[in-house]
């Protein structure tokens, strides 16, 4: 079994998700009275697998579990948490906005946005039909898969929370989702990042129909937040451990900032909508799974030009078309 020893007390478990980011790094916490969990992977068959092998491999149906906790509602880190939950009879625990709102999305058979509300977001801003018909049935799909645990165990923002020997300081972050969970270790200067700070890749901020009315805004300021810790070594969600979570930062802030750059620039050669502007920032092949996210990023990039003045919406058009402000 491949597992990660990151720092003293923490192993991490590699649950293999069925998309790009190929696994879900959860984490096992020893607090030298029993164990807390942080995130679950998706329900899939081999996930279960990989949870069954390391149970038995560590007897960890026969400790007490404190509870499971979950960063945020996206499946790769919430659908599995159902099963597990049973499994080794604990709860799932959540930020407690981030708990309201995996209830909310997540309604197996009435979506909590109707489809014509999707559907005219996304052709305002240029999108196929044909591509949001797919994106629609992908939604419906991941809802009738879905099973959302009937409680949850909640925290705030700055909790403090002693579990056996271990202190748990609890953080909430906006952006990526809008009340996303992580927890700092202040014994081992250890944060465990979730989604919202990975070391390879810039995690998903997007605007999406119904959501947050401008999430990059928020994802910045969480950022910054973030560099009052102390250089913690950071337990991201996927791929490889951060040796300095505040230098990451750093890097993902400067992103941004090319980011936004480059659409001013492309901006400067004439109005265009959000969907013409991914295809020019996003050149490598997406299927249709990742232009969503890249359509969303490109709109989130978007809304926080236009709120800081730099970018306006052409007046007077059905169609959604950018200008320089």
């Amino acid at each position: 079994m491949n597992l990660l020893q990151p720092v003293s007390g923490v192993t991490g478990l590699f649950v293999p998700v069925p998309l790009p980011v190929r696994d879900t790094n959860c984490y096992v916490l020893d607090t030298q009275d029993g164990v807390v969990i942080v995130d679950a992977g998706m329900d899939t068959s081999d996930a279960r697998s990989v949870w069954e092998d390391f149970i038995r491999e560590t007897g960890l149906d026969r400790q007490k579990v404190h509870f499971l906790f979950v960063t945020h509602f996206h499946p790769d880190h919430l659908g599995l948490a159902h099963w597990l939950s049973e499994r080794l009879q604990t709860p799932v625990a959540m930020m407690r906005q981030e708990a309201a709102m995996s209830q909310r999305l997540h309604q197996p058979k009435s979506p909590p946005i109707e489809p014509d509300t999707v559907r005219a977001f996304y052709e305002r801003h240029g999108v196929p039909a044909v591509i949001i018909e797919h994106w629609l049935a992908l939604d419906k799909a991941l809802r009738g898969a879905l099973t959302i645990p009937t409680s949850f165990k909640t925290f705030e923002h700055q909790d403090v929370v002693r579990v056996g020997e271990l202190e748990l300081r609890f953080l909430e972050q906006g952006g990526h989702t809008a009340h996303q969970g992580l927890i700092y270790l202040p014994a081992t200067n250890a944060l465990l990042t979730g989604d919202q700070v990975l070391a390879r890749i810039t995690p998903n901020v997007s605007l999406w129909p119904g959501g947050e009315e401008n999430p990059l805004a928020e994802y910045l300021a969480s950022l910054n937040r973030l560099l009052e810790l102390p250089h913690p070594v950071g337990l991201p969600a996927h791929e490889t451990l951060i040796s300095d979570v505040n230098h990451r930062v750093a890097e993902l802030l400067q992103h941004h900032d090319v980011r936004n750059a480059k659409i001013l620039g492309f901006l400067d050669e004439g109005p265009a909508q959000a969907y013409g502007l991914t295809r020019r920032l996003f050149q490598r092949p997406l299927d249709d799974y990742q232009l969503r996210f890249a359509v969303g990023e490109t709109l989130a990039h978007l809304e926080f030009l236009r709120s800081r003045g730099h970018v306006q919406l052409a007046s007077g058009m059905e169609t959604a078309l950018y200008e320089r402000a």
